[in-house]
């Protein structure tokens, strides 16, 4: 905020209104005929601006934690990574096979989704109409597998080669009739923000009000038990 500058009387008295801007020399009048420079009786002051750093917000407790995962329908939320773990820590902990990367296994799985997708199109044509349903679950299972491949590849985990990936992740997903390279941004931004609730960029949640169709809820009791038991297999 600057403060009006202490000005001589006679000249207080003869200026008119007008527009004003403040330089290291004083007060300046600018009006629409005449400009005049008002010089402060009194020491132009420098103040000098300290930065204070912002204290870190305190750790959620127990109990926010859990009237959140009420709000958003969650069972629990967990708590924050401890401030002595680091994601090298984290990678240590891992065996080193998950970090290897078998050629022989990733165009093993290109042939496997490549066949079952023919397969699928082919009996879609020759398959008498009764026996559709199963044969459009079949194909639909089958190109499942091309985002599986386009997903290794933009995780730098489908092959050595950084070209090959690029290009095996575009083909892959040309069936999806879905941009590889800009999924592959979004997709990293993603594992940036992972489990982060109000900065991910895959899902907003919204806070529950109770105001849920039955064909939402059939979805998402088939969703949650099929994810529960592959949980429990996988574990």
């Amino acid at each position: 905020m600057v403060q009006n500058p202490v000005l001589p009387r006679h000249i207080a008295a003869q200026y008119s209104p007008g527009i004003f801007s403040l330089n290291s020399n004083g007060l300046i009048q600018k009006g629409f005929r005449r400009q005049r420079n008002f010089v402060t009786r009194n020491k132009v002051t420098v103040i000098r601006a300290v930065a204070i750093p912002v204290q870190p917000a305190p750790v959620e407790s127990a109990e926010y934690r859990k009237q959140l995962a009420e709000d958003y329908g969650f069972r629990q939320i967990g708590e924050s990574l401890p401030d002595d773990v680091t994601l090298k820590d984290v990678i240590n902990s891992l065996p080193k096979e998950v970090f290897e990367i078998d050629d022989v296994k990733a165009w093993k799985s290109v042939l496997i989704s490549v066949t079952s997708c023919a397969l699928g199109i082919f009996l879609i044509s020759k398959a008498p109409w009764y026996l559709l349903p199963l044969v459009w679950a079949w194909t639909g299972t089958a190109i499942t597998g091309f985002f599986v491949i386009g997903h290794d590849c933009a995780h730098k985990s489908f092959s050595s080669n950084k070209l090959v990936e690029d290009i095996v992740g575009t083909l892959a997903f040309m069936p999806l009739i879905y941009p590889y390279e800009p999924w592959r941004f979004k997709h990293d931004r993603h594992h940036a923000k992972t489990n982060m609730l109000k900065t991910t960029c895959i899902m907003h949640c919204t806070r529950h009000n109770g105001n849920i169709h039955v064909m939402d809820k059939i979805l998402l009791f088939l969703y949650h038990g099929l994810f529960t038991r592959s949980k429990q297999t996988y574990t």
